[in-house]
C-alpha cells in the first residue's frame, strides 16, 4: 500500500474519532496508550530495534581478583583475595576478603603462624551470563502511558527519560569524572508498522462499539 494511500485513511479514521463523543475519545486514547506501552516492553524485551535488528550487546563485564593469600591462624587455615599489607594500631596487619566468612576482615601478621600460599598475581576474567538490558526501564514502574480524547502519550520521565535519550539517539555520556562513553543506538521508543496496525485495529473496533451502542 502506497504512502499517499496510508495519509488517505489516516485523515478518514481522523474524521471518523472526530465524531465520538468525548467519552469514546477518551477510551480510544486509554486504549491505544496502554497498547502501545505493551508493544514497547515487548520489543524492549526482546532487545530489538525498529526495523527489527537486535540491540548491540554491551561490553562484557570483565571481573578481576586480585592477590589470593592462605595462612594458617589461630589453628584455622584462613584464605583471603585482594589482599593488602597495611600499619595497624599494633603493627603491621593484612586486610582482605575472607572467602570463608564471606566478609571483609583483618588479621595481624604477628599472630599467624605460617603462610601456606601467596598469590601476589591479579586474574581478570569475562563474565558468562550476558544479561538484557534496560529490563527495568520496560517495567510499567518506569515507562509510563497516559490516553485521554486528545491523543495518547508513552515515554520516561526524569532520570528514566535522560537514560532513554542516551540509548535512543546514541549519544556521549559522562560515566565518571572526565571520563565519556559515546553508546551506539537502542531504540527504545518508537512505532513500527506492527504498531500502525494494532492502532487502526483499535480504532476500527471503537467505531463498530460506537454505531453499535451509539457511544
Amino acid at each position: 500500500m502506497s504512502d499517499s494511500l496510508f495519509r488517505e485513511l489516516d485523515q478518514v479514521f481522523s474524521d471518523i474519532v472526530n465524531t465520538f463523543s468525548y467519552g469514546g475519545r477518551n477510551r480510544l486514547g486509554i486504549a491505544i496508550g496502554n497498547a502501545l506501552r505493551r508493544s514497547q516492553q515487548q520489543r524492549i524485551r526482546a532487545q530489538k530495534n525498529l526495523d527489527g535488528s537486535s540491540y548491540k550487546p554491551p561490553r562484557r563485564r570483565v571481573i578481576r581478583t586480585q592477590q589470593g593469600i592462605k595462612f594458617v591462624w589461630n589453628d584455622q587455615i584462613r584464605s583471603l583475595k585482594n589482599w593488602k599489607h597495611e600499619a595497624g594500631r599494633y603493627g603491621p596487619r593484612i586486610t582482605g576478603y575472607d572467602e570463608d566468612r564471606g566478609d571483609i576482615r583483618t588479621f595481624y601478621r604477628s599472630d599467624i603462624e605460617r603462610y601456606l600460599e601467596i598469590n601476589t598475581r591479579a586474574v581478570s576474567r569475562p563474565t558468562r551470563k550476558q544479561m538484557k538490558m534496560f529490563q527495568r526501564l520496560a517495567t510499567y514502574r518506569f515507562l509510563k502511558s497516559k490516553g485521554n480524547a486528545n491523543g495518547a502519550v508513552v515515554g520516561y520521565e526524569g532520570m528514566a527519560a535522560r537514560i532513554a535519550r542516551i540509548h535512543q539517539f546514541g549519544l556521549r555520556d559522562e560515566v565518571a569524572p572526565g571520563v565519556f562513553v559515546e553508546y551506539p543506538v537502542r531504540e527504545l521508543l518508537g512505532i513500527t508498522k506492527a504498531d500502525e496496525q494494532m492502532i487502526d485495529g483499535i480504532i476500527t473496533d471503537e467505531v463498530m462499539k460506537a454505531q453499535r451502542f451509539g457511544r
